[in-house]
């Protein structure tokens, strides 16, 4: 196992760049609205943007990766990574930022789903508890690591200069890429589609990012406009909240690694603790006064912290459910399409979401909103590790469609 770790970790830290490429943008919507004259929609949009890819083409990409390979899917995404980020660096206007975003979200798509099926081949079905724990935490690093270093980058060459660097970075990876191991999965010559207890799990993965990535989003201007906090303090505060994610999931890996049995155990407390939490973090106003600006943000720390526990019971959950339905590369790749979608889909609604429902009812609304999704989640996540390992049922008889007439062969990608 120890031999494994360099192809892990670097499988990882592909992971945490594509992730960057969350944060990068929002990092530099400032610089971009000053000279390309960005509208607050626009420049919303281009933040947004990368998740589009992943709501609509998750379980089509998927099902592709499961027959094409997930080295070659990673390498392919990488290289997308690169070309976005050369287009986004010499984009002289707003319309080929958007194209440069779009071509970005493929490859980032490519890279969510193929690189933790390629993580699992790697690892063997004995070390599982610890390397897709480590995979959980690539979004909250990545984006730590791409609003801290992009907005350092800009400010010595500029907006135009931290997109080539970026650029510059995935062109490493993309090389490195070519170190990987084969993964020596089983392929088969058929689109397979996932079980029903793996589309319950995404389903409720869902519905945890819609308030994970939703509470974020709205956390600064939360403290900003309610609490009178400097900008530059709330999203201080937003960021550390964001990374203690990773210290939840190191705290859940190391509880998996002594009995899988925790794995539902962690969830529910992953899903209601914090739900439960945010009545805090969003306390009613005649409350106000028990709580105080700094004991929100502490709060928010905290409620982070033990949310970073479902993601890695999910990403730790998802290889067995794959095996349950016959195993092999093509179900996992399958499997993670199907999380990927759900995923960016929760990312994309969670914040507008959560927004509107501030908007009609108040602040202290959000806790109630939560505690609806989380409740949500617990119930698919029970229903997902009740449910036996029988095939979605789409009309055709079998759940493998044949492509071609040709016998199963070991995957060298």
């Amino acid at each position: 196992m120890a031999r494994r770790w360099p192809a892990i970790l670097l499988i990882w830290g592909i992971g945490v760049l594509a992730a960057a490429q969350l944060g990068k943008f929002a990092a530099l919507v400032p610089l971009m609205q000053h000279d390309l004259d960005l509208s607050l929609a626009e420049a919303g949009g281009l933040v947004s943007l990368i998740e589009v890819g992943g709501a609509s083409l998750g379980v089509a990409a998927g099902l592709v990766i499961g027959r094409v390979g997930n080295r070659i899917a990673l390498t392919v995404g990488v290289a997308l990574l690169t070309l976005a980020g050369l287009d986004e660096g010499l984009a002289p206007r707003i319309g080929p930022l958007f194209v440069a975003r779009l071509v970005e979200s493929v490859g980032y798509l490519l890279i969510v789903i193929a690189a933790p099926s390629l993580i699992t081949a790697v690892v063997g079905p004995r070390a599982r508890g610890p390397a897709p724990a480590l995979w959980s935490t690539f979004v909250p690093a990545g984006l730590a690591l791409g609003t801290a270093i992009t907005g350092g980058v800009a400010l010595l060459v500029g907006w135009h200069g931290a997109f080539l660097v970026w650029a510059l970075a995935a062109a490493c990876a993309l090389a490195a890429c070519l170190g990987l191991p084969a993964s020596g999965g089983r392929r088969t010559g058929s689109l397979v589609l996932p079980t029903s207890a793996i589309w319950l799990l995404a389903a409720g993965f869902g519905c945890y990012t819609a308030i994970e990535v939703g509470v974020l989003a709205l956390l600064p201007a939360y403290l900003a406009g309610q609490w009178s906090v400097a900008p530059s303090l709330a999203g201080a505060a937003t960021g550390i909240a964001s990374a203690t994610t990773m210290l939840g999931s190191a705290a859940a890996s190391m509880a998996l690694r002594r009995s899988s049995r925790w794995a539902l155990r962690l969830m529910l407390v992953g899903l209601l603790v914090p739900a439960l939490l945010l009545f805090a973090v969003f306390p009613p106003l005649a409350a106000r006064g028990l709580v105080g600006a700094s004991g929100v943000a502490l709060l928010a720390v905290v409620w982070n912290a033990v949310s970073g526990m479902p993601p890695a019971v999910v990403f730790a959950w998802l290889p067995d459910l794959a095996e349950r339905s016959g195993g092999g590369a093509s179900h996992m790749a399958a499997a993670n399409g199907v999380l990927a979608q759900f995923g960016a889909a929760g990312s994309l609604i969670g914040p507008p979401l959560l927004g509107f429902v501030a908007s009609q009812w108040g602040w202290a609304s959000i806790a109630l909103a939560a505690t609806v999704f989380s409740a949500l989640s617990c119930g698919l996540t029970v229903l997902a590790e009740r449910r036996p390992a029988v095939p979605v049922r789409t009309g055709v008889p079998v759940i493998a469609l044949p492509l071609a007439h040709r016998s199963p062969r070991r995957d060298r990608s």
